[in-house]
């Protein structure tokens, strides 16, 4: 008994997506917003109380290492590098990938967590009402700064092509006969 099968090559479609330009993302104004409060916190933080009734802005850098750092003037202080991280996350805007404001942030967020350790070290630190304001705000300030940091500024516009392969050759049909 004769069997005949016949093949058809199936018309191909492919899709081709490429980008077509950039636009503002939808996140922007959120990112925008976290990171302007971020600043905002760690430059008043910089000038309130952190501990012991001392402003931020009299600490001496050294507190960051040792206990008996004592008291020293603004350009010396380690309020000027909170201060600092405030002016570069406001910077880190002009970037489109956030990593600058998320790398202050996070020098921010090591700036409290060495100063609690040392206030802890040095025996000030009895609970957390010994924090002050100033440092909270510091820490508060570090992570919208990390947070912000995260949202795109751009998103890229992306358009797709369809495109269908007919074979009209007669080659594409195949028949077998048993």
């Amino acid at each position: 008994m004769r069997a005949v099968h016949q093949h058809h090559d199936a018309d191909a479609t492919s899709t081709e997506t490429r980008a077509v330009s950039e636009a503002p993302s939808p996140w922007l104004a959120l990112r925008v917003l976290l990171t302007v409060a971020a600043a905002v916190l760690l430059l008043v933080g910089s000038f309130f109380e952190w501990a012991s009734g001392t402003d931020g802005s009299e600490v001496a850098v050294q507190a960051f290492w040792s206990t008996d750092a004592g008291t020293a003037g603004f350009f010396s202080s380690a309020g000027l590098v909170t201060a600092i991280c405030g002016a570069v996350i406001i910077l880190g805007l002009a970037f489109r990938g956030g990593w600058l404001t998320r790398f202050a942030g996070a020098v921010a967020l090591v700036a409290f967590t060495l100063i609690v350790i040392q206030m802890g070290r040095e025996g000030s630190l009895d609970t957390l009402q010994d924090v002050g304001m100033g440092l909270w705000f510091v820490l508060a300030g570090g992570i919208l700064a990390l947070i912000g940091g995260f949202f795109p500024s751009t998103r890229t516009v992306a358009a797709s092509t369809a495109s269908t392969d007919t074979d009209t050759d007669d080659s594409a049909t195949h028949s077998h006969t048993d």
